[in-house]
């Protein structure tokens, strides 16, 4: 029992080590501010939020990326109408967003719980745009 225990503990620990080392050099390349589309896109240490005409979304961990520089990450997006918002909406629907960064670029798809299909993006990193939000 000790021996498989010891042997489950290394597991964990070099396994632990290998996913702590993974964010902090395959996230680095995500950080900053995308823009296009008429889509803004702020991606942190921490997480990411966007910005759209008449909507909002938010991913509350960090982006990382794999070997191709892919992602896919869980979050919330909210679609907005003109005029004051109700205090009661619920914050959004949970949000499937995945996506691929190459060098400048980024591709970033948004799945939205309950809508009818994905909605696809090309943002540039570094452009802020102006958005014009719901009138």
């Amino acid at each position: 029992m000790l021996k498989w225990l010891s042997a489950a503990v290394l597991a964990a620990y070099w396994g632990g080590a290998a996913m702590a080392a993974e964010p902090a050099t395959s996230s680095a390349a995500a950080l900053g501010t995308w823009g296009g589309d008429r889509l803004q896109l702020t991606v942190e240490a921490h997480g990411a939020r966007l910005a759209m005409d008449c909507a909002s979304g938010s991913i509350g961990v960090p982006l990382v990326l794999d070997a191709h520089g892919s992602f896919t990450a869980s979050g919330k997006f909210e679609t907005h109408q003109p005029g004051p918002q109700p205090a009661d909406e619920s914050g959004g629907a949970a949000t499937r967003y995945s996506g691929n960064v190459k060098g400048e670029q980024m591709t970033l798809t948004i799945h939205a719980s309950g809508a009818a299909a994905p909605q696809h993006y090309t943002l540039r990193k570094g452009v802020q745009i102006k958005l014009v939000r719901c009138l």
